[in-house]
């Protein structure tokens, strides 16, 4: 019979199991949200229309006018889809899920992903305008700091209140996870703040977080942290 939610919450930590079929569906869930949140980002750019009150302006004018919005989709899609990706790595850390990590990832994908064309498309509206383009910066950049927290607090659970990873992974290997993760929401208030004097810095700042969290920093910080290990170990035997 299929396990559900927290069925094998009493099972053998350290007996690695085949994939709760229950995180296959939390998987298959939560792809379908960002699919959805994805698809949704390109509707927040006009399609010009022959018979719009404009149209006299001319179609590459009008496309040409429209640079906000193509930014504010790039920046959004480059987001979510790092969202995504380090979403699917934090999931095959799990062994398996109880009630509350089904809640708290129903939480992270209304906070930090379905929610998300909301503030892209105000964002690409207002971005240049002289009098709204802070407001449409700092809420943009908090939203995607709330996205954040919610990530991590969806990994924190897991990992460490109620200890769901898999008996495979090291604790270097979950601390190398939560050093990763963790700066991202402090980074986006950090650059929310600079939104209330620089807003195009502070978008700028969005861009790079965006493209730097391609990267798999798991591995990244997993490998520097055994470099250094390696270094002390190295020290050690010299001085000795």
């Amino acid at each position: 019979m299929p396990n559900h939610v927290g069925d094998n919450a009493g099972s053998d930590e350290g007996v690695p199991q085949a994939e709760d079929p229950s995180l296959a569906r939390i998987g298959a869930f939560s792809d379908g949200v960002f699919a959805f949140a994805i698809t949704l980002l390109v509707l927040s750019i006009r399609i010009p229309q022959p018979t719009d009150a404009d149209a006299s302006h001319g179609l590459v004018a009008l496309l040409i006018q429209q640079w906000r919005s193509y930014l504010a989709f790039v920046l959004s899609f480059m987001f979510v889809g790092m969202n995504w990706a380090n979403h699917r790595v934090m999931f095959a850390a799990f062994a398996r899920a109880n009630h509350t990590l089904v809640w708290l990832n129903l939480l992270y994908l209304m906070l930090g992903v379905a929610f998300m064309p909301v503030p892209t498309a105000i964002l690409g509206f207002w971005l240049g305008n002289a009098n709204n383009q802070i407001a449409a910066t700092v809420f943009y950049g908090v939203a995607a700091a709330i996205g954040g927290l919610a990530y991590n607090l969806v990994w924190w659970y897991g990992a460490y209140v109620a200890k769901l990873t898999s008996p495979n992974l090291s604790d270097s290997q979950r601390r190398a996870h939560t050093i990763a993760w963790a700066p991202a929401p402090f980074v986006a208030l950090a650059l929310t703040s600079v939104a209330f004097v620089n807003p195009p810095l502070a978008v700028a700042g969005f861009v790079v977080i965006a493209f730097a969290y391609i990267l798999p920093l798991p591995k990244l910080v997993a490998f520097k942290q055994q470099w250094h290990r390696t270094r002390s170990r190295h020290r050690g035997e010299k001085r000795r």
